[in-house]
């Protein structure tokens, strides 16, 4: 299907829902066309053997990765190889040594056959479609092939800083791109460390190994800030992986590049080879199930700070001069004295990158003798982080969306909010009910955080959701509760009380809203009640439960709907500040403007995440401080 660009348009009364914008080109329709062929001899040829194989040949081939499977997408992350399967300045450069080999045996050689690479590269490009990754390798791959053709012969370094100067004027934007950020860092930290190889000094046979391994080190210790910063990941897998990753994905990027034109001709032919490809994508999936085996290897870690990153560069740029200007400097400071410095920053170096992998400060979760509740802003869901006074820890929901959207919640929102709060294992995470915007975005947090406890309120036996819950919480130590109403416990010197659900008359078949697990947590005169879903059935029977409290905070049940909130609960809980959390222009009218006006009537604060972003509050037990993400900041206090 061509590209064209569309725009929704009109109203109840029009019978056009689609407006066409433009026309695509005929470059754009033969482009479409190609990639529609492509997926269907892929699909016909490696399909056969593994559907997964398929998708994943068709990521690395034509860079079309909407087949592929979340869980195969995590594990390779995980892994540190991710980047064999995304189109990239490896992928590119593969095909760009395919193409010299094609084309030398064609007969086309000089100038010709430089000019011929560079002209498919772009080609190719796009075919698949461009994107930054893409044009970045391309760009790069041409000025290579221009200035050979010329025989304009330079340091790697010049052709890479031409790059990216053209890009920068292009796109200056592009400097704050972390795709940029790794490709570039990434080619020159291999450009940099290529002369410790050196060729001569080691057999035939180990020449490639030696050279594989100082590239990947080289580039997993130029990336690891940015990795941190930009996606909470520091993994040391991928320096192994990489040996068989690396020739797994060529094998695959080949046979798959091979089997689209050897479709057209013989479809048996053509499976054939797809069967080659398949073990290529296979074997990546299974080498990436070995960081299994050594878990410690792939970390989860805060953004770090801007001290460590920049002592971090600083030393690694300052200790890489000393050793390529190793004469220069002994000009100007005695030749041990430029040993010495060199140690010295490469510890330098080492102590930051261990600082930004293990951040000392989080290591022990020890409390500030105040009680920390955050509302984070999950969209429409349900998701709040609270931080005792002692230090423990309890999560009540983690968002999540519904259907079978690709957006990992627990792993996108609320685990970067829990590691920069320091919080490496959750104390509690207690799940309200089963409803994707509760439950969904929990898979991720207890991978990652394994609680001590996981709480629930009634089962639901048939729900897939809570079953696979259960399952990953077993799987990580945790201590899997029913709890009903009445449960009790002192959690650092805080009442932790369940006012809700009582145990059930029948086994639950579906998920409803009424069973809600609602939780109050009293410390000193300050009161917070998380209520779920609830309805207005249920609000009647907790009412009765709440004792009066100087300070009250109160989640608004059911993201504001008109459902819930009715003025009898309203009036009987009294809070002085409510919390509404939901999605910015959802679907279903949240939050209604009766609700938002019988808090106004009752003299209550109300938050909202959609407008205020992440709500915080902090407590001594006896005042209330509110802060928003937005800079909204309110104090109260008893009486």
């Amino acid at each position: 299907m061509a590209r064209r660009g569309i725009s929704l348009a009109g109203s109840v009364k029009s019978a056009a829902l689609v407006s066409l914008v433009r026309e695509g080109s005929a470059a754009d329709e033969l482009a479409a066309l190609l990639r529609a062929y492509s997926r269907r001899a892929i699909n016909a040829s490696v399909g056969p053997f593994s559907p997964r194989g398929a998708a994943i040949v068709s990521a690395i081939v034509i860079g079309d990765r909407t087949g592929l499977d979340t869980d195969v997408v995590r594990r390779l992350q995980e892994a540190g190889i991710y980047h064999v399967i995304a189109i990239s300045g490896g992928n590119i450069a593969l095909l760009a040594g395919f193409t010299l080999v094609v084309f030398r045996l064609a007969g086309v050689l000089g100038r010709a056959a430089m000019l011929s690479a560079a002209a498919a590269l772009i080609a190719y490009g796009f075919l698949v479609g461009g994107g930054a990754s893409v044009n970045r390798a391309v760009l790069m791959a041409v000025v290579y092939f221009v200035g050979r053709a010329w025989d304009l012969r330079g340091p790697p370094l010049q052709a890479l800083t031409v790059v990216a100067g053209i890009l920068v004027l292009v796109d200056p934007l592009s400097i704050a791109d972390p795709a940029s950020l790794l490709t570039f860092g990434a080619t020159a930290a291999i450009i940099a460390a290529s002369p410790l190889i050196r060729p001569n000094a080691l057999p035939p046979r180990t020449r490639s190994i030696a050279a594989l391994l100082v590239a990947s080190a080289a580039a997993e210790a130029a990336l690891l800030p940015v990795a941190a910063t930009f996606f909470s990941r520091v993994t040391f897998a991928g320096l192994l992986l990489n040996f068989g990753a690396i020739p797994l994905m060529a094998l695959a990027q080949l046979a798959g590049m091979t089997v689209v034109p050897l479709y057209a001709v013989s479809a048996t032919a053509a499976r054939g080879v797809g069967w080659l490809a398949y073990v290529g994508a296979e074997g990546l999936v299974r080498t990436a199930d070995l960081v299994a085996y050594v878990p410690w290897s792939t970390w989860r870690v805060a953004a770090p700070g801007l001290v460590p990153i920049v002592v971090y560069y600083g030393a690694i740029l300052g200790a890489w001069f000393l050793w390529r200007s190793g004469r220069l400097a002994a000009r100007v400071f005695p030749v041990r004295g430029v040993g010495r410095a060199r140690i010295a920053l490469a510890f330098l170096a080492v102590g930051a990158g261990a600082w930004i992998v293990a951040d000392p400060s989080t290591l022990v979760a020890a409390g500030d003798g105040r009680l920390h509740v955050t509302f984070i802003d999950v969209g429409q869901g349900d998701a709040a982080i609270v931080r005792l006074p002692r230090g423990s820890s309890m999560l009540i929901d983690a968002g999540g969306l519904p259907g079978t959207s690709s957006f990992d919640v627990g792993d996108r929102v609320v685990g970067p909010v829990l590691r920069s709060l320091g919080i490496r294992r959750l104390g509690t995470l207690a799940i309200t009910h089963g409803d994707a915007d509760h439950a969904g975005g929990a898979g991720s947090v207890l991978r990652e955080f394994r609680p001590w406890d996981v709480w629930e309120g009634v089962p639901v036996p048939p729900l897939e959701l809570l079953q696979r819950l259960r399952t990953d919480a077993l799987a990580a130590g945790s201590r899997w509760t029913t709890v009903q109403r009445f449960d009790q416990w002192m959690l650092d010197e805080v009442r932790v009380s369940v006012l809700h659900p009582s145990l059930p008359d029948w086994e639950r078949q579906d998920v409803r809203n009424a069973d809600s697990v609602v939780i109050e947590m009293r410390w000193g005169e300050v009161s917070f009640v998380f209520t779920g879903d609830i309805d207005r059935e249920t609000e009647a029977a907790i009412a009765p439960l709440l004792q009066p409290s100087p300070l009250r905070v109160l989640k608004v049940p059911h993201h504001g709907s008109s459902t819930s909130s009715s003025e009898g609960f309203v009036r009987a809980v009294r809070p002085d500040a409510a919390v509404i959390s939901l999605g910015r222009s959802n679907n279903f009218g949240h939050p209604s403007p009766i609700v938002l006006k019988r808090y106004e009537q009752a003299g209550t604060r109300v938050f909202r995440t959609d407008q205020d972003g992440a709500i915080t509050i902090d407590t001594d037990g006896s005042s209330l401080e509110i802060s928003t993400f937005t800079g909204r900041t309110i104090r109260l206090r008893a009486g």
